[in-house]
């Protein structure tokens, strides 16, 4: 089978930059033992209790709870959602609940993806495509890359090397000389408007929590195949608005139709969570198919 041939746009980054309350219904003798058990911290159970985090507002904790269910990993089964909630759910939940979801659902992945190659390095800097006929790059290919500091030179006919930063809104950084565009911008500079990006991969520091917002807003990811991103947070949410904001562009990237067939931690970031009992890091490498790709077109 002939391979595809890959127009690479490649486009520089800029720099932006307790005591566990335990409310049993459980014999005395339990009741100690699950204590000293270390349950998880931060983390309050009481019997007959609306979960408040699950989409099913209808579903209660059991009056009996488990005892082998009281270890270090209880809390993140019960609060740590695969499953990101509606945003009306969302906006109820308490910040160490936020947190939990967020490492919950950030680091597993919800479809599967048969074939996946290694573009790239095996260790930091290499990303994975998947070549899953659905979602598979075709011809004329198409790549955008935001994130590459190390060089501006072309490398061949079809990679192109720009010195411009992916953001939120068109603009200009005088302390730094930068220009940040949106992707729409981007696109329309190269003529490549109304294109499939086959491969849309964003390494930005930060950068890409507005910028996605944006995309999702203009509907720019709806004719993108492949997302390729690192999601960077220091761990734990400061104030409910930095926990919705950041929630709600992943809410909004699934309801678009992008799901996780990767999901990578970069060790170099590693970090341990006030919240999350498990060692966690700043930064998440996701990978995301377009399920909704062919009624895009």
């Amino acid at each position: 089978m002939r391979q595809a041939s890959c127009n690479v746009v490649v486009v520089m980054v800029v720099l932006l930059t307790g005591t566990a309350v335990i409310l049993l219904e459980m014999p005395e003798t339990h009741r100690l033992l699950a204590a000293v058990a270390g349950p998880y911290p931060h983390t309050r159970y009481q019997s007959r209790r609306k979960h408040p985090t699950t989409a099913d507002s209808s579903h209660r904790l059991s009056g009996n709870v488990i005892f082998n269910d009281t270890n270090v990993l209880a809390g993140l089964r019960k609060y740590g959602l695969l499953d990101l909630p509606s945003k009306e759910v969302l906006r109820q939940m308490s910040l160490q609940q936020m947190t939990m979801t967020y490492h919950s659902y950030i680091d597993n992945i919800n479809i599967l993806c048969h074939r996946k190659f290694r573009m790239g390095r095996v260790g930091d800097g290499g990303w994975e495509v998947c070549d899953d006929e659905a979602f598979r790059p075709g011809e004329p290919c198409l790549v955008y890359s935001f994130g590459m500091r190390e060089s501006t030179n072309r490398r061949s006919l079809s990679v192109h090397f720009s010195q411009l930063g992916i953001g939120s809104e068109d603009t200009y950084i005088d302390r730094t000389g930068w220009h940040l565009m949106t992707l729409q911008s981007i696109m329309a500079m190269f003529d490549h408007s109304g294109r499939i990006i086959d491969v849309l991969k964003m390494d930005v520091e930060g950068a890409e929590w507005g910028s996605l917002r944006q995309m999702i807003t203009s509907r720019d990811l709806s004719r993108v195949k492949q997302l390729l991103v690192e999601f960077h947070f220091d761990g734990e949410f400061k104030t409910k608005d930095m926990g919705v904001a950041f929630l709600d562009v992943l809410i909004d990237l699934h309801t678009a139709g992008f799901r996780k067939f990767y999901a990578h931690k970069n060790p170099l970031k590693n970090l341990k969570s006030r919240t999350f009992s498990i060692v966690r890091t700043s930064c998440y490498e996701l990978h995301f198919v377009n399920i909704n790709m062919n009624d895009n077109m």
